[in-house]
């Protein structure tokens, strides 16, 4: 049976494998409190436990990259979920931080997978006009799944244990990892897909052409390549500080309970929802009026940036109820201008390198977000949060800035590559 516009439905099973990825990787943020509390961990020692997952994300982000475009998207993201959702399930198994760390680290190489495999899904499957688009839908489920995450991990803590929190949330991942080896198939080879869609995508697929090969020391040396990762840079450590430190600072330092915790720590990534599909609005709603389209999703970026300096002003507000309205814009604006250059990788290069290319920008984001996030645990009981919100205020500026120099003419750098 042929389905029109079947390119929606496929990413929408991209949305929906990432609501699931990030349903995993939230569940130790919101079940850090109690955690802590029953292995008695030290916030060194938590600290360590979250930056392995960075660290160990930043390395995945080349190896998957290259790991779908060498083998294929079906298979690879379907062994890279199921091998995701056992290291989280696995967790509920120890008592000490050590491998409780270990297991992050192997969820960090594993759920590196979904930006390059979105992003290829994207390349492959949308026309440029509807990437950015794309993009902000199947990355809703970034923040649908940080936001469902407080309710069902403290569902399962209050009702079972923390230890149940990780098993809920593995075992769906192992279902989706099913999910999608059963219903995706490319374009060339989907038997649903319609030959009018087919043709809409691949005319305008066929501007970029390439037989070179997506290794990454062919690429390293092109501007808009550092264009993308360089700001990535600068914006991930706000995502890890929302998923990761955000319900620790409302529990420590703004004394909420956990109760409060599960009716509050997911706002900021409602906004973020929205933040994801602006992303994608904002840029079309620019090149329908003429701007060419790096320099929309340049515009955008910035927009954004200037809306993140209010999370300068998180410690500084005596009300914990506008602390978490900062953390809400914050949610928005930095899910718009990272939704924005990580759609640009399918602008900016062929579809055989698109994966590549993101798997590297991510990279470049996990060693930021890694190096905050230690630096973060070493140093919050001495300084303490607000100048950590300070730097998180500004550094999208700096990315913004790197946008704009490192990609000098954006007409030439969407022209037909033919190599």
């Amino acid at each position: 049976m042929k389905i029109k516009k079947l390119r929606w439905y496929i990413i929408s099973l991209v949305m929906l494998g990432t609501i699931i990825n990030y349903l995993a990787r939230s569940t130790l943020g919101v079940a850090a409190p109690e955690m802590m509390k029953t292995l008695n961990l030290s916030s060194e020692q938590y600290s360590w436990i979250v930056s392995v997952f960075p660290f160990t994300y930043a390395i995945g982000g080349i190896a998957c990259g290259f790991i779908i475009d060498k083998f294929g998207l079906r298979i690879s993201f379907a062994v890279l979920a199921a091998l995701w959702s056992l290291c989280n399930m696995l967790t509920a198994l120890f008592s000490t931080w050590l491998p409780i760390a270990c297991l992050r680290g192997g969820l960090g190489l594993t759920e590196a997978a979904f930006n390059p495999a979105g992003m290829k899904v994207t390349a492959e499957w949308f026309p440029a006009k509807e990437r950015g688009l794309a993009c902000g839908i199947y990355s809703l489920g970034t923040s649908l799944g940080a936001m469902l995450a407080p309710p069902l991990v403290v569902w399962a803590i209050l009702n079972y244990n923390w230890e149940m929190s990780f098993v809920v949330t593995g075992g769906m991942g192992i279902l989706w990892s099913i999910l999608w080896l059963v219903c995706y198939r490319s374009p060339e080879s989907h038997p649903a897909l319609l030959k009018a869609e087919y043709d809409e995508v691949q005319a305008d697929n066929s501007l970029v052409v390439t037989t070179q090969k997506a290794t990454l020391s062919s690429m390293i040396k092109d501007k808009n390549l550092w264009a993308i990762s360089l700001p990535r840079f600068m914006a991930d450590p706000a995502w890890g500080t929302l998923h990761y430190w955000m319900p620790l600072y409302l529990v420590t330092v703004r004394h909420m309970n956990l109760s409060e915790i599960a009716m509050f720590a997911w706002l900021p990534f409602l906004t973020a929802d929205l933040g994801c599909l602006a992303a994608g609005y904002i840029s079309k709603f620019l090149n329908n009026r003429g701007v060419h389209i790096i320099n929309a999703k340049r515009i955008t970026f910035t927009f954004a940036a200037l809306l993140m300096v209010s999370m300068a002003a998180v410690g500084y507000v005596e009300n914990v109820y506008a602390a978490i309205a900062l953390f809400c814009i914050a949610g928005f604006a930095h899910q718009c201008l990272s939704i924005t250059v990580i759609s640009m990788s399918s602008d900016l290069f062929p579809k055989q390198k698109v994966a590549t290319a993101t798997g590297f920008a991510a990279f470049t984001g996990s060693m930021g977000n890694f190096a905050f996030s230690l630096f973060l645990g070493a140093m919050v009981a001495v300084v303490g949060y607000n100048a950590f919100f300070i730097g998180l205020g500004v550094f999208d500026l700096i990315g913004a800035a790197f946008l704009w120099l490192l990609i000098k003419n954006p007409a030439a750098a969407l022209k037909p590559v033919v190599a």
